[in-house]
């Protein structure tokens, strides 16, 4: 994959609003139960706009995403929220998941080599697998993933 084939640093972190056809939001509490509910509702949605075919893979992700947000950062804490967006483009779909921890240093946890059935650090390695790119907000509370729409 060439570099000019992703989009650009600055479309990533500030997408022009007519990039994107079609979107799916939802905020939850940081419990594990909430998120399970909420990767259902994003597969359905998925399947209801005419992309089944990337639902693994989105909702892997997604599920990984906030289960170390409810886990890691929130440590279940029902009253922190987690925050999911899927944005849908022509070419391009961008999955947002953000909590209102204090975040991770992202850039040590890239530096480390991890195993997929490893107990810490498996959602690098799968995100790394699945989608064409990966950010980290600078405090490491959000995760951006860009996956094709049509996967080739």
């Amino acid at each position: 994959m060439r570099a000019e084939d992703l989009p650009s640093r600055n479309r990533a972190l500030k997408p022009n609003p007519r990039r994107f056809l079609l979107s799916f939001r939802r905020t939850v509490a940081s419990r594990l139960t909430e998120t399970d509910g909420l990767c259902r509702s994003l597969r359905d949605w998925l399947s209801e706009v005419g992309l089944p075919a990337r639902s693994f893979a989105v909702e892997l992700l997604a599920r990984e995403s906030l289960n170390n947000a409810v886990t890691h950062v929130n440590r279940s804490d029902v009253d922190k929220k987690i925050r999911l967006e899927l944005r849908v483009g022509r070419k391009w779909m961008r999955l947002q998941v953000a909590d209102e921890g204090p975040g991770f240093d992202w850039r040590k946890a890239r530096r480390r080599h991890h195993e997929l059935d490893s107990e810490s650090g498996r959602g690098l390695a799968l995100f790394s697998l699945y989608a064409e790119q990966v950010r980290f907000n600078r405090r490491g509370n959000q995760i951006t993933l860009w996956f094709r729409r049509d996967r080739k």
